[in-house]
């Protein structure tokens, strides 16, 4: 009977460790998309904005992920385990969707940008992007 108590508490900590070390990070939340050729200026810089934070809120969201896993597999090391390979697996999904995120956020951004640069070619720094490589 103590056996099967022990059995269960380790698989209760197994469980229980993965979804604390993972609920410490907070995903960001993507910024909302506009519409490049009917924004004003102020509407882009404010997205732009948006946009740079929320890249950095999803680095440190992927570091803190990272920093998650590496403490669990100190862990298991510190108590001569085998970290269940699901945990590593859950990790690297939530940082490859958020990697996907965002990749779209930037493409979706660089859109706007590029489509008020069309709308408003004479607007500071449109030159630049109105001549980038597409």
């Amino acid at each position: 009977m103590l056996k099967s108590f022990a059995l269960a508490s380790v698989f209760a900590a197994a469980i229980v460790v993965p979804a604390v070390a993972e609920d410490s990070c907070s995903e960001p939340i993507a910024p909302a998309t506009i519409n490049g050729a009917a924004a004003t200026e102020k509407q882009l810089n404010e997205i732009g904005q948006d946009v740079k934070l929320f890249m950095k809120q999803s680095s440190d969201y992927q570091d803190c992920l990272i920093g998650g896993l590496k403490a669990q597999q100190a862990q298991a090391a510190h108590d001569k385990k085998q970290l269940d390979p699901s945990v590593t697996d859950a990790v690297q999904a939530k940082i490859d969707a958020n990697q996907k995120v965002k990749e779209k956020v930037g493409m979706e951004f660089n859109t706007a940008a590029l489509r008020f640069c069309q709308a408003h070619p004479k607007t500071g720094g449109c030159d630049k992007i109105l001549n980038a490589p597409h």
